[in-house]
């Protein structure tokens, strides 16, 4: 089921291939300056399975809290963050959850670098959580 997403302004179009289900919520302090907020919500997708179907994104290159180095997409219309691409998983681009407005089915299945969550960020209980990346 191929599923739409949107930045606020609709410049940028998203489309997967496969309707998203699984949300990796990412707690490090790139992703918390990147985002206004504790946390970035991203669904990962193969190179393949997804596609920019309107506009272009404009890059700022980053470093993660990592050590690597990570490329965010975003609008530079409205400034939305569409997706990032990092060294750490080639092939893959790590979108943002809240591009695609029907979430009925999406669920946070893991939380990742809690120990640079604020102390006042809501962590997702009785899913997996790590300190910092997944091992």
């Amino acid at each position: 089921m191929i599923v739409m997403g949107k930045c606020l302004c609709g410049s940028i179009e998203v489309k997967l291939n496969d309707a998203p289900s699984e949300i990796i919520a990412c707690y490090c302090t790139s992703c918390q300056k990147a985002t206004g907020g504790p946390a970035s919500f991203n669904i990962i997708k193969a190179d393949a399975e997804s596609e920019i179907t309107k506009g272009t994104t404009k890059v700022f290159s980053d470093v993660a809290d990592s050590g690597s180095k990570l490329e965010r997409h975003f609008c530079d219309g409205c400034g939305s963050p569409i997706y990032s691409k990092t060294e750490t998983y080639p092939g893959v681009k790590i979108f943002k959850a809240a591009l695609f407005s029907d979430t009925e089915n999406m669920k946070v299945v893991t939380n990742i670098w809690t120990k640079s969550a604020p102390e006042w960020a809501v962590l997702h209980e009785g899913v997996p959580s790590h300190a910092k990346g997944r091992t």
